[in-house]
């Protein structure tokens, strides 16, 4: 509990250095204060809890950043920027390599680094198959994404990416019973992403319970 508490507290402060790190970015994003805090004291608060004493709880805390910073600015203004997304790929793989040698054995950096390269691949295809689908930010999101679930294996990275696409599928779904969305509504899928990277990071055993 102590240490989820901890988190949640730094987790509010780091909100606060996101909210102003996006508004000086310079395709920036304003928010209100207390939001980003909020949000991200939550996330960090409910990972740490979870994942604690175990190895992934520094990723479980940066993707927990990632889905606040990235997912609001995707809700808010359906876009990912550049400036968030292509330096998280290099700290993400610093973070990985960290992990790596403090826990050794804890995931595998050659998995990771294959299931980057094709899940980019693949869904760079996508996007440029069905542009409305699948935007460019999306691509540039799914490395940071990719290396944290595929280095603890192909089907968690699998698992991650189905649930994402299922919960954009709920959200179409609801939007249109609700009259919110139209059949040529774009939905930001940015944090569907997050959030299946989120989940089964912070919920190692959904792999085996979905997938076996």
């Amino acid at each position: 509990m102590l240490p989820g508490l901890v988190a949640a507290v730094a987790g509010a402060f780091a909100g606060w250095g996101i909210r102003l790190l996006l508004a000086a970015l310079r395709r920036g994003a304003v928010f209100r204060p207390g939001v980003l805090e909020l949000a991200t004291a939550a996330l960090t608060g409910i990972g740490v809890t979870l994942a604690w004493p175990g190895p992934l709880v520094a990723l479980v805390v940066w993707a927990s950043l990632l889905g606040v910073a990235l997912g609001a600015v995707d809700l808010a203004h359906h876009r990912l920027p550049d400036a968030l997304t292509l330096p998280a790929i290099p700290m993400t793989a610093a973070l990985i390599a960290v992990v790596e040698l403090a826990r050794p054995g804890t995931g595998s950096p050659l998995t990771a680094i294959v299931v980057a390269v094709i899940g980019t691949g693949l869904f760079w295809g996508l996007s440029a198959i069905a542009p409305r689908a699948m935007g460019l930010g999306d691509v540039k999101l799914v490395p940071s994404l990719a290396l944290m679930t595929g280095y603890l294996s192909v089907a968690t990275a699998l698992l991650a990416v189905v649930i994402a696409f299922v919960l954009g599928a709920l959200v179409a779904v609801v939007g249109l019973a609700v009259r919110r969305l139209s059949m040529t509504s774009a939905i930001p899928f940015g944090p569907c992403l997050l959030a299946g990277c989120w989940l089964v990071l912070t919920f190692p055993g959904l792999v085996t319970a979905v997938i076996g």
